[in-house]
């Protein structure tokens, strides 16, 4: 699959690193990882709605390069809040990410 250049934007990225909890343990802190380029578009193709079901009307499938730095739990920021990166398939000709809202069936 081939990128239309025009189409795609930079999204603003953030990733966990550990920090001390303050009672026990640590905590994972997000902070900023740079930005992710990609083309965005709504997750209604058939194989995210059969893998998230009823979740999928609310989520983002963003298209991305191949060796884009994006994974598993990241954040990506659009203008309508905050999105947290579900699950990342890499192919031969590009990177697919799936975006569910951060906060949305429990995801925090």
């Amino acid at each position: 699959m081939r990128l239309i250049m025009s189409d795609t934007a930079g999204y603003p990225l953030k990733r966990a690193s550990p920090a001390p909890s303050g009672y026990v343990g640590s905590k994972n802190v997000f902070t900023p990882a740079g930005t992710v380029t990609g083309q965005l578009s709504p997750a209604n193709d058939r194989f995210s709605v059969e893998m998230f079901g009823d979740k999928a009307a609310s989520m983002y499938t963003l298209i991305c390069t191949v060796g884009t730095d994006i994974q598993k739990n990241d954040r990506v920021t659009l203008r309508n809040g905050e999105y947290t990166v579900v699950s990342v398939m890499q192919y031969q000709t590009h990177i697919t990410a799936s975006l569910e809202r951060t906060g949305a069936y429990g995801n925090s």
